[in-house]
């Protein structure tokens, strides 16, 4: 019995020791993109994502999928400036909007305490032929950790691209309906 649990032992230290050599040879800096083509115009796209206050609508972080958090916005009523702030949650974080091209690109920059650097992110939007060409960039820091370097470039890339999808997917749903703005869903 106590030779089997030196092997096992032993086994798991060997693969501690891989992961966090493989861990090592990760850069901590990243991309993770997600494109999406949706069907409506595409000032009714920006008008949507330029505006912080509707992301609790289409995005991965509304209230039905993050519980319990408690929002508030500071700034201008959408584009440069305008802040998303969440807390009371296992994640507080704020969003803040830095860069605004009207029906180009928008950048922002996501802050949660539990990650060293803000993430940049950057939505560009191209028009065609009556859809909209949605490119969704996150500029990442998986951190110095190589455990965690390793963990976000397999589970925090997965996650985001999860959530990119599902937002740029939301918003294909509300914006079915190409003839008008995309209106807001009942919360």
């Amino acid at each position: 019995m106590l030779e089997i649990g030196l092997y096992v032992g032993a086994g798991i230290v060997v693969l501690v020791l891989l992961a966090m050599l493989i861990g090592f040879c990760i850069s901590p800096k990243g991309k993770v993109i997600y494109s999406r083509e949706i069907s409506a115009d595409v000032s009714d796209i920006f008008e949507q994502i330029n505006d912080l206050t509707t992301w609790q609508q289409w995005s991965a972080w509304s209230p039905e999928r993050m519980k319990g958090y408690v929002s508030s916005f500071e700034g201008p009523g959408s584009g440069v400036g305008q802040v998303w702030i969440w807390k009371e949650t296992k994640y507080p974080g704020r969003i803040e909007i830095t860069e605004s091209e009207n029906n180009q690109r928008i950048v922002y920059e996501l802050s949660m305490d539990m990650f060293p650097d803000p993430m940049v992110s950057t939505i560009r939007f191209t028009e065609r032929e009556g859809a909209t060409f949605v490119e969704w960039e996150n500029d990442v820091n998986w951190g110095t950790n190589p455990l965690g370097r390793l963990m976000g470039s397999i589970f925090g890339k997965m996650s985001l691209v999860g959530a990119m999808k599902f937002g740029l997917q939301s918003l294909e749903r509300r914006g079915a309906d190409s003839s008008g703005p995309l209106e807001a869903d009942s919360v």
